[in-house]
Formats: structure tokens, sequence, C-alpha cells
């Protein structure tokens, strides 16, 4: 099988590059590996991030209706190999698009990894857990600072957190198996759940060669800047 396009990621950028593709009469294939609707699909089940993101995630759900996605994990690009329920498909495109979105820098993980602490996440790891109705902690203590963080901190508080917020400096995490308190500036903040938000980058841990798109070339939580970086890449096709 051959495509115009094989897109990588049926998140917000990815729905919207492929219906803007197929209405250009290009003919193109789009691949999913986890959910459908990708970090819109997590903030839609928190009522705060629901409200601030709802234009977004309104057309990121009409976009579901129209979008025909293939269920499976892209491992190689060149060609392209999809990976599926001990299946293997394998297709030739002439673009590959990343459309993979973007993570939070974890700058503790090997830290983490290292001493086995839990309690520690980064913003969109600690919002998973939310949005899937489970406990963080009792004292939360989130490092950062943006619009994003103030969102989050009255998620927070609407679910009776007790949340303390401070600003990203370097700090460093005291604990044993656990998050305990994290000491910033000399000053000690007491903690079950520490959550750190010091930027985002792209989300491709198979590596795959492609074009960014949308999210993963942007890596912001500013939905405004990943349409228009959609829009402005398929423009470039006219």
């Amino acid at each position: 099988m051959e495509v115009d396009y094989a897109i990588v990621g049926a998140g917000y950028s990815g729905l919207m590059c492929y219906k803007s593709l197929i209405d250009e009469g290009f003919n193109a294939m789009i691949f999913e590996m986890k959910s459908i609707g990708g970090e819109l699909n997590v903030f839609s089940k928190l009522p705060e991030f629901r409200q601030y993101y709802e234009p977004f995630i309104n057309e990121m759900f009409e976009l579901r209706q129209e979008v025909e996605v293939e269920l499976g994990t892209v491992v190689k690009t060149k060609p392209v190999i999809v990976t599926s329920n001990d299946s293997v498909k394998r297709l030739d495109s002439k673009n590959i698009l990343l459309c993979t979105g973007a993570a939070d820098k974890n700058p503790v993980k090997s830290l983490v990894m290292r001493n086995k602490m839990k309690g520690v996440y980064t913003l969109d790891g600690a919002l998973k857990s939310l949005a899937s109705g489970l406990k963080i902690g009792e004292k939360v203590l989130m490092i950062g600072d943006g619009e994003i963080i103030k969102i989050a901190e009255t998620q927070f508080n609407k679910l009776e957190y007790n949340v303390e917020v401070t600003s990203n400096e370097s700090f460093q995490i005291k604990g044993k198996g656990r998050v305990e308190s994290v000491e910033i500036g000399g000053d000690e903040y007491k903690c079950d759940a520490l959550i750190i938000c010091v930027g985002r980058e792209t989300f491709n841990p198979l590596k795959l060669k492609g074009i960014p798109v949308g999210n993963a070339k942007v890596c912001t939580y500013n939905y405004k800047e990943v349409k228009d970086d959609v829009k402005k890449f398929i423009s470039s096709l006219k």
C-alpha cells in the first residue's frame, strides 16, 4: 500500500491534519498507539480544563466522529511499519507527519527511578491520574508558573487538595520511598506529592523520523499556537 501522507498520532494535531489533507484530495492514513484525542481527551475529564479548552475539545470530538483512525504503534517510518494485536502492517508513504504531541520535561526522572521515589509527577502525568479518578496525595506542591499552573491550582483546590505553588527555581527533593519535602532557595516545603512543570518537549520515544506538526513542533499548552501551526503547515501545501 502507498499513501501520500502517513500521520503518526491521533491527537488534536493529527486529526486536524488528516481531515485537512483528505479535504485537499490527498491520500492519507492516521495511526494512534494509545487513545484518540490525545491530552485534550484528558482535559475533557477535568472541569476546569474542560472549561478553559472547550473550543478545542469540542473540535477534537467533532473530528473524532469524522476521522477513521488505525489503532497501532508505528515502530518505523521508512517504510511505515505498524504493529497491532500481534499483527504487522507495512506501507510506503511519500511524507511522514509526526503529530505525536508534547510531553512535560522531567528534570528529576533519573533521581526518581534510581531511588524508587513515589509522589513525583510532571503536570501531564498528574492530570492523567486525576482524569482516571486517582488520588495523588494529600499535600501537593507545584513548581512552575504561567496560565496552565493557575488552571491546575484551581482544579486541585476544587478537588479539595491542599495545594501550594512556587515558581520554577532549583530545588532538592527529600524523602525515603516517597517525597516528604522539597527545599527551594533555603526554604523547605512539606508535601507528599510534587508536580513539576518546567517546559515541554516533543513526545517521540521511538525516535521516529518525519515532519513534526502541531504540538510536536511548538511544544506548548497554548492550543491556539498548536492550531495555528497545523493551519500554517496545511497552507504550505497549496
